[in-house]
């Protein structure tokens, strides 16, 4: 096996073993999240479900009848 072999196994492997990781609009909305939380005061007393629920409710993501799946056109 020639260097190239060895590193394109090792790509295989990975793209087929792969890990998984947090994507960047999680990262935006959690650090939004903490931003909202430090704003409101309910950062670090609140238990941290009711910090989602009550940024969701902030940001109109809890609307009746709204599943967040929506297209917006």
């Amino acid at each position: 096996m020639n260097m190239n072999d060895i590193l394109f196994c090792e790509d295989e492997n990975n793209r087929i073993n792969a890990e998984s990781a947090q994507g960047t609009q999680s990262i935006m909305v959690q650090s939004d999240m903490k931003a909202y939380a430090l704003r409101t005061g309910l950062w670090p007393s609140s238990d941290y479900n009711f910090i989602i629920n009550a940024h969701a409710e902030d940001r109109g993501w809890s609307q009746e009848g709204f599943t967040g799946m929506e297209i917006i056109q």
